[in-house]
């Protein structure tokens, strides 16, 4: 299986994270995991291993499923869950506003929502 994306950095959140990368490829009998991106999960290999998870709240990709050749249809795997995703509120000033988990880093205010939830400006 080929290697994930290498997905987006960005800063809004106050520090510097991995968005969106893709899961790795699922391998067949006698091969190596393929790596995910940042964040995201690795595929599944030999021995019909399942695909990795991504990580949480990153929006990656699941890696996926590893298949046995030697027995295939049965033994096959299962492909990994990808990420939930988030959204990030940012603005620049003191807060004007109330919903999700509310920070302040380098003068902007910032608003991140892991969940449902309401932004009240």
């Amino acid at each position: 299986g080929g290697n994930g994306g290498t997905g987006r950095t960005n800063s809004y959140s106050g520090s510097s994270v991995v968005y969106g990368s893709g899961g790795g490829g699922g391998s067949g009998a006698y091969t190596t995991r393929a790596p995910g991106g940042i964040n995201a999960g690795s595929g599944g290999s030999a021995d019909s291993a399942a695909g990795g998870n991504a990580v949480a709240n990153r929006g990656g990709g699941g890696g996926g499923a590893g298949v046995n050749y030697i027995a295939a249809p049965i033994g096959n795997g299962t492909g990994g869950s990808g990420g939930s995703g988030i959204v990030i509120i940012r603005y620049l000033g003191a807060q004007k506003g109330t919903g999700g988990t509310v920070t302040s880093s380098g003068g902007y205010t910032i608003h991140t929502f892991t969940s449902s939830g309401i932004f009240t400006p």
